[in-house]
């Protein structure tokens, strides 16, 4: 679905809402929005879902045939997150909380691409569905990553709700 208009009324409470995070923020949220930026030059967040899959995986005690298919599995299933939250990104074009209200500054780096989707959002619903599926008695834990992982990109000052709605929908 497309993202709500710029110039609606559900535009303006998501950047009102993302303005509350970045201005008056916890430190908990802050260290949220830090945890997955992951920082400059890092895989994120890709990479940091393979990281979170290691010890699972490991704990497991698979073969290098059932590790390999399971990092396999969830390497395609990001992959396509990517292909498809990027298409979307640039079909729709539409632009960032801090392009929607100039005076709202990020707490963390403002990626240079389109808000909607949002990428974490995407990467996480993605994520989580595929190792899930892996390891289901442990899903409640994957489904909380994917939640903080979407969170934490409006805590930033970098995604409204939308985009972080719509990307976990896709990536599933």
């Amino acid at each position: 679905a497309p993202p709500p208009s710029t110039s609606s009324e559900q535009m303006a409470r998501e950047v009102a809402e993302v303005r509350k995070y970045v201005d008056s923020g916890t430190r908990e949220e802050l260290a949220i929005a830090n945890k997955w930026a992951d920082g400059p030059s890092t895989p994120t967040p890709p990479g940091h879902w393979n990281f979170l899959a290691s010890p699972y995986i490991r704990k497991a005690g698979y073969s290098e045939v059932r590790a390999a298919r399971a990092f396999a599995l969830l390497n395609m299933a990001l992959h396509d997150a990517a292909v498809g939250c990027w298409d979307t990104k640039y079909v729709y074009y539409n632009p960032r909380p801090s392009q929607m209200d100039p005076e709202l500054k990020t707490v963390i780096g403002l990626p240079n691409f389109p808000s909607y989707t949002s990428g974490h959002s995407t990467f996480s619903g993605a994520a989580a569905e595929v190792l899930s599926y892996l390891f289901p008695t442990d899903a409640a834990y994957f489904e909380a990553q994917k939640e903080e992982a979407s969170i934490s990109r409006p805590y930033g000052g970098i995604h409204c709700r939308s985009d972080l709605e719509m990307g976990k929908a896709h990536g599933k």
